[in-house]
């Protein structure tokens, strides 16, 4: 019988998996200082659009984070869709050359996970002042 799928069966991936799993169990604090680190990104794009004056919609839920540069709040495809997608790619593209890589896609979340610092968090808000600055 074939059996295929992403991953499907790799020891590595399966013991990456079950370890985890096994440090979410162990350390619940986890949740809580993602969803702490996501404010904390949120807060800080929100402060860098609204100096650029420019219309955007950040939208969260726990460590999943997505910015759309629109008036109107993004809750489905076609509002994401009738957001300024080309002012997206061109910030895409600002932040990577600053070296934050971020989803290319407007429709995509961005996932933080706890690895990333504070520091990193700060870098990428200064990145983004700083495209949304050679943009605008």
């Amino acid at each position: 019988v074939y059996q295929a799928g992403t991953l499907s069966g790799n020891p590595i991936a399966m013991i990456a998996g079950y370890t985890l799993l096994n440090e979410l169990k162990n350390n619940p604090s986890i949740y809580q200082e993602l969803d702490d680190k996501t404010a904390y990104l949120h807060n800080g794009l929100y402060q860098v659009f609204t100096a650029a004056n420019i219309p955007f919609t950040i939208n969260r839920l726990g460590s999943m984070i997505s910015v759309h540069f629109s008036s109107v709040p993004v809750t489905n495809f076609g509002t994401a869709a009738a957001a300024n997608n080309n002012l997206f790619k061109q910030y895409f593209h600002a932040m990577l050359k600053r070296g934050i890589y971020l989803p290319p896609s407007p429709f995509e979340s961005w996932f933080l996970n706890n690895a990333l610092t504070y520091a990193d968090l700060d870098a990428t808000i200064q990145a983004s002042k700083e495209s949304l600055q050679e943009l605008v």
